[in-house]
Order: structure tokens, then sequence, then C-alpha cells
């Protein structure tokens, strides 16, 4: 594993306002996942506890979500039953004592062979016991091989390691490198930061300006556009 994209990949560089247009969720759901929330339930204060373990600090200065992070959260967001999202982080822990590592996400063997672990964990009678809540009665079969699959497709790697995410799908061009930009989303083609065309975008400018002054094509801030509208 390339030490450096492995250092690049747990750098806390997102906050979670940055996260909710890349998850296409609220901030107050990316904060919920990933910090945690408190809450008053029958007169008494509770905690929701994280869905994930942070790699920057909650409550300080800078921001708390690292690549990975967002990796873990991508996973989390494609289901909204709460059961559903315990089941994955469990299937998680399963692959990565399969596959001998902390953070199975941040591997290829995960693209390669994460369908089958998390089959593999839906056969385990904790398994079972934990699709039945999540799908409500099984009525989802193996919906966890499928989402392992549907996450790793929009990942690049670097040899054994993950260096890359296109947050919408490969056919937008909106992509988050960490070799480029400070792993800020960047145009895929022209290379133009994501933030930069926000900010022509809130002040005004027209799509062609943004294009001339940037040099962005026009179906790269389009594609902008619709990532910020995402959350």
């Amino acid at each position: 594993m390339d030490p450096r994209l492995r250092s690049r990949a747990v750098i806390p560089r997102y906050s979670v306002r940055d996260a909710a247009p890349l998850l296409a969720r609220p901030e107050q759901t990316i904060r919920r996942w990933s910090i945690g929330n408190r809450r008053r339930y029958q007169g008494h204060e509770v905690f929701d506890a994280p869905l994930i373990s942070i790699d920057g600090e909650a409550g300080r200065d800078g921001p708390p979500l690292s690549f990975l992070n967002l990796l873990e959260l991508r996973m989390l967001s494609q289901y909204r039953n709460d059961a559903a999202l315990q089941a994955i982080r469990a299937a998680l822990s399963y692959a990565a004592e399969q596959l001998q590592v902390a953070r199975p996400l941040l591997t290829i063997e995960f693209q390669v062979h994460g369908g089958e672990l998390f089959a593999a964990f839906e056969r385990t009678p904790k398994g079972r016991e934990m699709l039945f809540s999540a799908t409500r009665g099984g009525q989802l079969p193996l919906f966890l091989p499928k989402l392992a699959s549907e996450v790793t497709t929009d990942v690049d790697y670097d040899h054994d390691i993950a260096q890359g995410w296109w947050p919408i799908s490969r056919s937008h061009p909106v992509l988050i490198d960490l070799r480029i930009a400070a792993g800020r989303p960047i145009t895929s083609e022209t290379g133009v930061r994501v933030d930069a065309i926000r900010t022509r975008l809130d002040q005004g400018w027209t799509v062609d300006d943004i294009s001339h002054d940037t040099g962005a094509q026009v179906y790269e801030i389009e594609a902008a556009q619709r990532l910020a509208l995402a959350a």
C-alpha cells in the first residue's frame, strides 16, 4: 500500500457542509452519522452515537472528515433505514476482519472481494438476523453485495489503494483526486476547483462567463452546479 496515498486518505480536509452535497444528504444527517447527535427523548437528553470513526476531531478548529470518511459515509448514504445502516456497519467490520485491514473501503481488495465478503456476512447468524431487520422480513435479499459493488464502481485506485472518487457518477465530470488540488472536488477534464465555480455561480456569473474565465467546459460547470444543489 502506497504510504503517501494512505496518509492523504485519512487527513481531515472536509467539513460537514462540504460533505453534504458530495453525499446528497442534509448536513444534519451527515453530522449525526459522523459526529453524533444529542436530543431530548421523553424528558431526558440522549446521545445518538456516530456510525463512523472520523479522522479529525469534532468540535475543534479544522474539518473533521477525511477522504476515507467520505467513502464510508457514501456507503451509508445508500439506505435510510436505521437497521440497514447498522447492518452495513457490521458487514464492513466483518470485511475488515476477513481482509485483515482496519479500513477496508480504502483497499482494492474490497473492490475485488467486497461483494463476496458481504454475501458471506449475510449467511452468518448475525448477518441473517440483521438482514431480516434491515429489509423488513427479507424483502430485499442480498442488498449488501450489491451495495459493495455500487460504492466501489465510482472509486479510482492507484495500484492497491483508493485515490479518487466520482461523487455523482463517472458519467458526470466532477472528481475528487487525492493527488490534485489537495483533494478538493475538481472538474475532471480541465481541473478547475468546484468551489471556484460555485463562488462565481453564487455571484451571479453566467455559465458562459465562468467557462471563459476558468477554462472549464460548460458541461463541467453544469455538473458542478448539480453537485452544489445535491444536498
